[in-house]
């Protein structure tokens, strides 16, 4: 049995609280019981109201478990893509604070409790992975690949391919660290860990970009 996270039932609620109500609840169940195994009716009877109303809202499951994905996603998207738009050319700083960013909302237990059940249902679900990566890692690193064209830009450094190198040091931030977060070896890493390990990826891939030959004179 979930417990609902709010006192806002289906038919007391003004229609943002019961959207809201209703990611809250689906977002347990979800994670507790699987995307396979969740369907409609069981998150209705969590919410303790009818299934007609939650179609709603969500027609369908796909739409509902996409919804609770970018909801999960959007703090640390949106964070992300805040960092995105500075102009600073300042390459090791930028990864150091996307990097930190990124992993700090990779092992919230939100995160992983998602990770966990997509890694347990995608190869039967095909759509569940899909959709995870189309709200978390995809966003990051075409966010990344955007900063880095421009850095490169900025600097006059040699990169053809901005969404390779974006996805390649997004992995050096994950490492084993996330992994062992993930299978429950260790407990999410504090604030200072995650900046560390993240400052560490980023010392070594902007030395890599820093020290290539370079394009021509950076832009003015």
């Amino acid at each position: 049995m979930v417990t609902n996270p709010s006192n806002c039932r289906l038919k007391r609620c003004s229609p943002d609280e019961r959207r809201e109500n209703i990611l809250s609840v689906a977002t347990q169940v979800f994670t507790q019981t699987g995307y396979g195994a969740t369907s409609m009716s069981a998150i209705a009877a969590e919410l303790g109201g009818s299934k007609a109303t939650l179609y709603k809202y969500f027609p369908s499951k796909e739409q509902l478990f996409e919804a609770v994905l970018m909801r999960g996603c959007g703090a640390v998207m949106a964070s992300l893509q805040e960092l995105a738009e500075t102009e600073s050319d300042d390459l090791e700083g930028i990864l150091t604070d996307f990097g930190t960013r990124f992993l700090s909302g990779l092992c919230s237990q939100r995160s992983i409790d998602v990770y966990r059940m997509v890694h347990a249902d995608g190869v039967q679900f095909h759509e569940a992975a899909e959709m995870f990566f189309r709200c978390g890692p995809e966003i990051a690193g075409t966010t990344l690949a955007a900063v880095l064209h421009r850095v490169a830009g900025q600097r006059g450094l040699a990169l053809p391919d901005p969404r390779l190198a974006a996805d390649q040091f997004l992995g050096m931030v994950r490492g084993k660290l996330h992994m062992r977060v993930a299978v429950g070896v260790m407990p999410a890493p504090d604030a200072e860990t995650i900046r560390h390990h993240a400052a560490h990826a980023a010392r070594i891939f902007a030395h890599g970009l820093l020290h290539q030959p370079n394009t021509g004179q950076p832009r003015t």
